[in-house]
């Protein structure tokens, strides 16, 4: 009887012990996993931290250096001033007053300028761009273009409207039907653009921008 204990005893003594093996392993194991989580999680509060530490430095208001490209900065006055531009000129067709036409002349012509600087002197040099990104810019560009011409036609119709041809209400349909034409092409082009930017991803923090110079 004692030699089949003894034998069941030496039968089953490997298992035991690997199974301790087991154990340890697997005790050794969850210590690591624990340790690497703890380290990633100290590598986060530190990268957060230096981050932290770096905005603090940094003053609220950010210099003109620090944009990738003057492009936003810009490029809103012209979206405003030809949507208010065409806005006085569709009254003007019906009130015909002379003050009225010097504020349009100014909304159509600081509008051209603005549209000017923003397609041409900021207007940001891309790379890397998706092939959405690239017929998405295109377009921008296109109807960004159209804009700069409809506004300075719309101005120099304007200064015909003021000099020339003085409270001509078919020559001042004309006059709005440019004007009207700029206001929806800075419309299409700022659509396209904030497309560009939410929803392609060029833009924010210089991403697909280059980096030399605001622009052209």
């Amino acid at each position: 009887m004692k030699k089949t204990v003894l034998i069941f005893f030496l039968m089953f003594l490997p298992i035991l012990g690997g199974a301790q093996d087991d154990e340890h392993y697997h005790h050794n194991h969850e210590e690591d996993t624990i340790q690497q989580v703890d380290t990633i999680d100290l590598e986060k509060e530190v990268n957060a931290s230096t981050k932290l530490e770096n905005n603090q430095d940094k003053p609220v208001k950010a210099n003109l250096d620090d944009f990738p490209n003057l492009h936003p900065l810009v490029v809103h006055f012209p979206i405003v001033l030809l949507l208010l531009g065409g806005i006085l000129q569709l009254i003007q067709l019906f009130v015909l007053k002379r003050n009225l036409d010097w504020v349009i002349l100014l909304c159509a012509g600081a509008g051209f300028i603005g549209a000017y600087v923003a397609g041409v002197y900021a207007h940001p040099h891309t790379h890397d761009l998706s092939e959405m990104a690239k017929k998405v810019l295109e377009q921008h560009d296109i109807y960004a273009e159209w804009t700069i011409y409809a506004s300075a036609l719309a101005a120099v119709l304007k200064l015909g409207s003021i000099f020339l041809i003085k409270k001509n209400r078919i020559f001042e349909i004309a006059v709005f039907l440019v004007l009207g034409f700029a206001a929806y092409s800075v419309s299409e082009a700022g659509h396209y653009g904030s497309q560009l930017v939410y929803i392609e991803g060029v833009g924010p923090q210089g991403d697909y921008l280059e980096s030399e110079g605001h622009g052209h």
